[in-house]
């Protein structure tokens, strides 16, 4: 119904929503505009079309929250500015990160495992280092082989190795293991069930090796996952299966003990015709897998499981995100923080990250100077710290977001919230009044400045902008001048926290 500013003229804007954009039509434009021929003027082509990436909805460094009153069942929704990452250690300060994981099997499964080195590894527990390997760390798992905790290790010079506690840094040599077998490549991380390590080839085949063992790998040990004559991406562990994820393919199996050869049986009705795009983008936490998806019709989208089915929780914009994107330049993450889970997608590309709440159904972005959590791992026990490396930065450092004692910088930088509205018109195109703008949000007891502009002309210029103070009593700001439709602008960039809720209208009625 059309805003009757005779009866209501205040009304509130929530400021929770998900990142989104329109695509604008490019077949007409014409080579002398851009200066190359089939490239849009502004953001990715999409196949004719361009990402609007500067117009419509965008939440930037932010997490949507949901909050229930439990007593009375109202929901409020909120944006929360992210938590930065701060340095935890600095193991080989001078080089890219690769790899990070939470030795969980170890003592009270707290130690921090982390790669640096672009070509070959250096693998650190801590700032100690454990040895180095042939070839990148692209993964790192770990498990029991009797009472010894060990890690285990896959890189991308089809090397594999691995460290028992007390122990030191091994290659595996056997020749059965399928990084030293004729024709085979490896492809993803170990996975570990019921005393067995299983990996994957490019080939499709999932090899296990001998129960209790990780050196030992047998000829016989493995079978294909040929449900569909696709590459093979990796493997992975739900609840009690193993999954093998292919290119445009997904199979289950199951564990039933066969006397020889692989110990695994495929489970034959779970098949799923979505793929994986490649071995770092997919990743499990708990009971949540996700991945991005690809079919042999070249669509592409990000799932969760659901059950043993594919749930779609991707957008319109980040499907023509990915659907522009390099294959190699994108990451999964999935990590939890302050309860609640997310999944992340990394992309080099752009040098941006699309994050979804599974709580809230929501995506926003995330952004800084240089992005510090290409790959992330979280702890499992006590505080839910999280922790990443970057392969861009040569800091050679471990970062962490430590819920006890959240900073809201990245490494020492201040980064930049954003918050972009969609155009407000009432439902009506009148001409009307804003004689205040309310901002709902937390008191703090230190100077929080926010910067508030607006824009009349659909996104195309915006206005000076107007600072807020959150401490003081006064947040609001008057004479905003008359428009019919109008978006917002919200940014900090200080190293304070911030919680906003909403903004609200003060309007009269102008002349049509």
């Amino acid at each position: 119904m059309p805003l009757d500013l005779q009866k209501w003229d205040t009304i509130k804007i929530p400021l929770v929503g998900t990142s989104q954009a329109r695509l604008i039509d490019t077949s007409t434009t014409s080579s002398a505009s851009s200066g190359i021929v089939g490239v849009g003027i502004v953001g990715t082509m999409i196949v004719g079309k361009t990402i609007a990436t500067t117009k419509d909805q965008h939440f930037t460094n932010v997490l949507p929250e949901k909050v229930t009153n439990e007593a009375t069942g109202n929901t409020r929704y909120y944006v929360t500015k992210r938590p930065g990452f701060a340095t935890h250690t600095t193991p080989s300060s001078g080089n890219v990160g690769s790899a990070v994981h939470v030795w969980a099997g170890k003592g009270d499964g707290t130690d921090v495992i982390s790669t640096f080195g672009a070509t070959n590894s250096t693998i650190y527990n801590g700032t100690t280092s454990l040895g180095s390997t042939t070839g990148k760390v692209n993964f790192i798992s770990d498990t029991l082989i009797g009472t010894t905790a060990n890690l285990a290790f896959t890189t991308d010079s089809n090397t594999a190795y691995f460290y028992p506690n007390g122990g030191s840094l091994t290659q595996i040599t056997d020749t059965d293991f399928p990084g030293n077998v004729a024709g085979q490549t490896i492809t993803g991380g170990f996975v570990h069930l019921n005393g067995y390590t299983y990996v994957m080839t490019t080939s499709g085949r999932i090899y296990n090796s001998d129960i209790n063992s990780l050196s030992a790998w047998t000829s016989t040990s493995w079978l294909s996952a040929n449900m569909k004559p696709d590459l093979g991406i990796g493997v992975a562990r739900h609840k009690g299966y193993i999954i093998g994820f292919g290119q445009e393919s997904i199979e289950f199996f199951e564990d039933v003990g066969n006397a020889t050869g692989s110990p695994l049986q495929r489970i034959t009705q779970a098949t799923i015709n979505i793929g994986c795009i490649n071995q770092f983008c997919y990743a499990e936490m708990g009971d949540t897998i996700a991945w991005i998806g690809t079919t042999a019709e070249s669509t592409i989208g990000v799932y969760v499981l659901d059950g043993l089915q594919p749930k779609r929780i991707s957008n319109p914009l980040i499907d023509a995100i990915l659907s522009g994107t390099n294959p190699a330049q994108l990451y999964l993450n999935v990590f939890s923080l302050v309860g609640k889970t997310y999944v992340m997608i990394v992309s080099v590309a752009d040098q941006k990250s699309y994050v979804y709440g599974m709580e809230t159904d929501l995506w926003s972005e995330w952004t800084s100077t240089t992005m510090l959590w290409h790959r992330m791992t979280g702890i499992g026990t006590g505080v839910r710290y999280l922790y990443a490396v970057s392969i861009a930065s040569t800091s050679g450092k471990v970062y962490v977001i430590n819920p006890a004692a959240y900073t809201f910088q990245d490494e020492g930088t201040n980064y930049t919230v954003t918050i972009q509205t969609l155009k407000f018109d009432g439902n009506n195109g009148n001409r009307k009044f804003l004689d205040r703008l309310d901002i709902f949000s937390d008191r703090y007891d230190s100077t929080n400045n926010i910067a508030i502009q607006w824009s009349d002309d659909d996104y195309t210029t915006t206005s000076t902008a107007r600072t807020v103070n959150l401490s003081g009593v006064k947040t609001y700001i008057t004479g905003l001048g008359s428009f019919r439709r109008r978006s917002f602008y919200i940014s900090q960039s200080n190293s304070m926290p911030l919680r906003l809720e909403g903004l609200g209208l003060h309007l009269r009625q102008g002349m049509h």
